[in-house]
């Protein structure tokens, strides 16, 4: 699908982010939204912004980049934001993005930021929170460079982060190695997809 790619040849991954999330918890230990920073790749940022250099002809980059922002937001809108979040392995409704950033980041590098909202709060209390976030196509791979990519806001001094790497398996493999040639990848993202899990049940365990 994703982020009104430019009219390049489907095929994949031809494109990278970064992710860094910040995870709100509240004196309670529940969490209400997750604060994603996505950094694209040099090239495809230059791929996007030359997009829209096109498309809107004569204005200035600040205009260009809200243009983008705000074509990226409804275009995710309909995916839940690239984002699925479980508690206790059970899935979560997701409420909508908020508070959303975009800028250049040392002059090269596209830096879209907003925030997540939780329909309900998830209560950390009653299981562990995960959450993965994957272009489903997988035209676009999505990853945390390292745990210190997640950062714990709040009420969070017991709780741990685990980043889970994807094992994709040989017939997700496969697909991957024949979209090239014409094979399908809807739906190929998610078994690419770094799984994250916050657990605050296991406090001293290991002390």
């Amino acid at each position: 699908m994703l982020l009104l790619l430019p009219a390049t040849a489907l095929s994949h991954p031809h494109a990278w982010i970064d992710l860094h999330v910040d995870v709100d918890i509240d004196d309670s230990q529940n969490v209400h939204t997750l604060t994603q920073t996505w950094v694209f790749d040099p090239v495809y940022t230059m791929l996007l912004l030359e997009e829209y250099e096109r498309a809107l002809p004569g204005a200035d980059q600040t205009r260009q980049l809200e243009a983008l922002r705000d074509r990226m937001m409804e275009s995710m809108a309909d995916y839940d934001h690239m984002t699925e979040v479980r508690l206790d392995q059970q899935p979560l409704e997701i409420a909508g993005a908020e508070e959303t950033r975009i800028k250049i980041k040392d002059d090269e590098a596209l830096k879209l930021r907003f925030t997540l909202k939780l329909d309900e709060p998830a209560p950390l209390t009653e299981g562990s929170l995960s959450y993965r976030i994957f272009d489903p196509t997988y035209y676009i791979e999505m990853l945390h460079p390292g745990e210190e990519a997640v950062r714990l806001k709040g009420t969070a001094e017991d709780c741990r982060v685990q980043i889970i790497e994807p094992r994709p398996n040989a017939a997700h493999l496969a697909q991957a190695a024949a979209v090239d040639l014409g094979g399908s990848a809807d739906g190929l993202g998610r078994h690419f997809a770094q799984w994250v899990e916050i657990d605050c049940s296991r406090s001293g365990e290991d002390d």
